[in-house]
C-alpha cells in the first residue's frame, strides 16, 4: 500500500509541476515535452509520446511533438501520416486501453515508427481534447511481458489527468494559430487594398504635379507625395512586423522558413524562391530553428527595403557542422547606402551565436546577405 501511495504521489507531483509551467507561461511545446517525460518515468513505460493535429499541417497529418523511449527521441517535431488507431482516436475522441495494443484492430502506426513500436504489448491511447475538440493523442506503451506495465483504471485516470494538462497546452497552440490566421487576413487587406489605393493616389498626384505652374503649390504637392510614400513604407513595415508573435514551435525548420517567405510576399508583391540543401529539418535544435526563422525575416526585410526588387532567392544549407543562410536580391541600393552598415540585427544575432554575417554585391549588382552560424549554437 505504501508503494501505491508513493506512486500516486509521483503522479500528483508531475501534474503540479505541469500546472506550474502552464501558469508561468512557459512555451506550450516545452510543457508537452515535460508531460511526456513525466509520464514516461512515472508510468515505467517503454514509450511515451504526444502526437498532435493542427491547422499548420495538411489534413491527414499528425506531428510527434515529444517522444520518449524506444530510440524515437529524434521524432520530436516530425510530421507523420495520421492513420490507424491514432486516427481513430482523433476522429472518435475515445481512448483505447489494451493488454496488447499492437494486436488491436486497425493498429497500423505510421511507417516512421512502426518497427520500433512493434515490441509493445500493453498500451494506452488517450485523446487530448478541449471543449470537445481533439487536438492530439497521448500514447503510452510497455514491452510485452514488462513487469512495469500498469493499465489499471486508477493508473489510466492518472494518465488522463496529465493528458488534460497537455490538452490545455495544445489549446494555447491552437489559439496562436487562429491569431496568426487573423494577422494573415489583416496583412492581406493592407497589401491588396490600402497600399494599392495609396499607390494610385501617389500616381495621380505625380501627374497633377506636372501641370502645376505656381511654385508654392508644386512644393505642397511634392510634400504630400513624400508623406504618402512614407505612410506606404510604414504600412509595409507594420505588415512585416505582424508575424513576430506567431508560434513557430511544432513546425519543421523548412516549414518555418516557408512561413517567413509567404509573409515577405505581402511587402514584396511576389514570392521569393527557396532552395534547401542538407538535413535542415533533422539537424537544428529548437533554439536554432527560432534563430533561423528570425534571420530569414530580417534578411527579407532588408531585401524589401531596396528599390524595386524583382527577384529574391533564399538558400538554406546545412553542411560541415554549419548552418548557412544566403539571401540574394536584385533591388537597387541608394547611393548613400553602405553595405557594411546593413542589417545590424542580423549581424549581432550571428555574432551572439558564434557565427558571422556578410553583405556584398555580385557581378550583376545583386545584393547578397550571407549568415553563418555553427550547428552547436
Amino acid at each position: 500500500m505504501a508503494g501505491e501511495e508513493r506512486h500516486r504521489q509521483q503522479w500528483l507531483e508531475s501534474a503540479l509541476e505541469t500546472n506550474r509551467l502552464l501558469l508561468e507561461g512557459v512555451s506550450p511545446y516545452d510543457v508537452l515535452r515535460t508531460v511526456t517525460e513525466h509520464i514516461h518515468v512515472v508510468s515505467g513505460a517503454e514509450f511515451a509520446a504526444i502526437v498532435t493535429v493542427n491547422a499548420a499541417y495538411p489534413e491527414e497529418t499528425a506531428v510527434y511533438e515529444a517522444a520518449e523511449g524506444l530510440g524515437l527521441g529524434h521524432m520530436d517535431g516530425s510530421p507523420v501520416p495520421l492513420q490507424g488507431l491514432l486516427a481513430t482516436v482523433v476522429e472518435s475522441g475515445t481512448g483505447v486501453v489494451s493488454e496488447d495494443i499492437t494486436q488491436e484492430l486497425g493498429w497500423d502506426p505510421a511507417p516512421q515508427v512502426a518497427e520500433a513500436l512493434s515490441v509493445l504489448g500493453p498500451g494506452v491511447l488517450l485523446p487530448l481534447a478541449v471543449g470537445g475538440k481533439v487536438l492530439g493523442v497521448l500514447i503510452v506503451g510497455w514491452r510485452r511481458g514488462s513487469p512495469n506495465a500498469r493499465i489499471s483504471e486508477q493508473e489510466v485516470q492518472m494518465m488522463k489527468m496529465c493528458a488534460g494538462l497537455a490538452a490545455l497546452a495544445l489549446q494555447q497552440v491552437d489559439a496562436r494559430l487562429l491569431l496568426a490566421e487573423e494577422r494573415d487576413r489583416i496583412a492581406n487587406y493592407l497589401r491588396d487594398v490600402v497600399i494599392d489605393r495609396l499607390f494610385s493616389i501617389v500616381t495621380y498626384l505625380h501627374s497633377v504635379a506636372g501641370l502645376v505652374r505656381r511654385q508654392e503649390v508644386q512644393l505642397k504637392v511634392d510634400k504630400a507625395i513624400d508623406e504618402l510614400d512614407e505612410t506606404t513604407q510604414q504600412i509595409r513595415s507594420a505588415i512585416f512586423a505582424l508575424p513576430q508573435e506567431r508560434a513557430a514551435g511544432g513546425q519543421t525548420p523548412s516549414a518555418q522558413v516557408l512561413d517567413e517567405i509567404d509573409w515577405a510576399r505581402a511587402i514584396l508583391g511576389f514570392t521569393p524562391s527557396l532552395v534547401i540543401h542538407g538535413p535542415v529539418d533533422q539537424r537544428l535544435s529548437r533554439d536554432l530553428q527560432r534563430e533561423l526563422a528570425r534571420a530569414v525575416r530580417e534578411a527579407l526585410a532588408n531585401a524589401a527595403a531596396h528599390s524595386a526588387p524583382s527577384m529574391v532567392e533564399v538558400v538554406v544549407r546545412v553542411s560541415a557542422g554549419q548552418l548557412t543562410l544566403t539571401v540574394t536580391d536584385d533591388g537597387r541600393l541608394s547611393e548613400q547606402a553602405m553595405p557594411h552598415s546593413a542589417l545590424p540585427q542580423l549581424r549581432n544575432r550571428a555574432l551572439r551565436l558564434g557565427g558571422s554575417c556578410t553583405v556584398r554585391a555580385n557581378d550583376q549588382a545583386n545584393t547578397i546577405v550571407e549568415w553563418r552560424v555553427p550547428l552547436t549554437a
